[in-house]
Formats: C-alpha cells, structure tokens, sequence
C-alpha cells in the first residue's frame, strides 16, 4: 500500500505503474470526469476497463435475488487492486444471444482476469454447499473465443451428490460469463479439494 500526498492530507491507496492509485481512478470514474494524464495514459486506461467491468458485474449481481456472500466486496475491491498491480487481461470476444461472437465497434477489448474471476467466484458460491476455492482463468487453447475455467471447490458434507452439486456449478459459471460479462465458457475444470462438515441444528 502507498501513501500519496494531497495538499495537506494523506491518501493511502495501491499505485498503478503510472504513480496514481487506483481509488483516484475509481473517484473519477465514478464521478464521470477524466483529466489530460487519464485521457493518455495507458495504466488508467486498464484500469478504468477493469473497474468499469467490475461496476457493471456488481450491478448484475445487486439485481440478482441470490444473496451475496458478505465479503463480496472485499473480493471484488481485492480484485481491482490486484489488476492495478499485474495488470493482466484477457482479450474479450463478446457474443450475442444466439452465442456468436460480435466483433466490437471499437477494435479489441480486453478484460481483466481477476474481474472474471471474481464473477466466476461468485457464480459457484451461489450454490448451496459450494465454495469456491482457487481460481484460474485463461483462453481455451481449443476455442479462442471462450475462456478455460480452472476451479478448486470445496463441498459441504451432506449437501447432496457431488456429481449433481459440480454440474451445478459448471452451468452457473456458463450463465454467469454469458450474462454478466458476455464471453462464452469453454471448458470448465473442477476439482473438489475438500469437505466441511454439515451444520448442526
């Protein structure tokens, strides 16, 4: 974490590689103002990319009737500053409803990976006896305009049949890429890597 001096107070944050904080990022984009440095500078840009992709997945999921997780915010917030920090991407080939791809208006998109993994998080911990554990995304090899999903899961003990929970899962994520980031799941790889016990009454 870093310190930045403004005026005569203090601003801690996470730097991008440009020197400023993605939170100042966040308070113009929030704001719908961008100076001379954001409009140039490709740091914010990404940024911006990425924070306006978690802004419209956070809105997806607050219309969503399923209840959130209640650290739902600091995972996202831990993903954003993640990207600040890395800086990866993924290119984006949205598809429309019939799941073609769309070649977008404005030349290539890229999204942030941890945005998509935050997205992806959620959609598993949606399904009771489920929580998601590690998570990697990545373009299938097989088909570029999909991602890979990697996936540790860790099942609740009396839940219900492992196999049904997993498909389960496999088919929120589909939902979730399609509907909240608009991409197409490729394959989906999960492994069940622990159980916790059932609660009691």
């Amino acid at each position: 974490m870093a310190v930045n001096e403004l005026g005569d107070h203090l601003r801690q944050g996470h730097p991008l590689p440009c020197g400023r904080l993605v939170e100042d990022v966040f308070d113009d984009l929030d704001r719908g103002r961008i100076d001379d440095h954001g409009r140039t500078c490709v740091h914010c840009a990404t940024a911006r990319r990425s924070l306006t992709t978690l802004m419209e997945a956070t809105r997806a999921l607050v219309d969503d009737p399923a209840e959130p997780p209640p650290n739902l915010l600091d995972r996202i917030m831990q993903a954003v500053r993640a990207e600040g920090r890395r800086g990866e991407a993924l290119p984006l080939v949205p598809i429309d409803d019939t799941g073609a791809a769309v070649v977008p208006d404005l030349g290539p998109v890229d999204i942030s990976r941890q945005a998509v993994a935050a997205v992806v998080r959620y959609a598993a911990d949606t399904v009771d006896g489920v929580r998601a554990r590690s998570c990697r995304v990545t373009v299938d090899d097989a088909d570029v305009g999909a991602l890979r999903i990697e996936m540790t899961l860790s099942l609740r003990y009396g839940a219900g049949p492992a196999n049904e929970l997993v498909e389960t899962v496999r088919a929120r994520i589909g939902s979730a890429l399609h509907g909240q980031v608009g991409v197409r799941a490729g394959a989906v790889d999960l492994e069940i890597v622990d159980v916790w016990p059932e609660e009691g009454p």
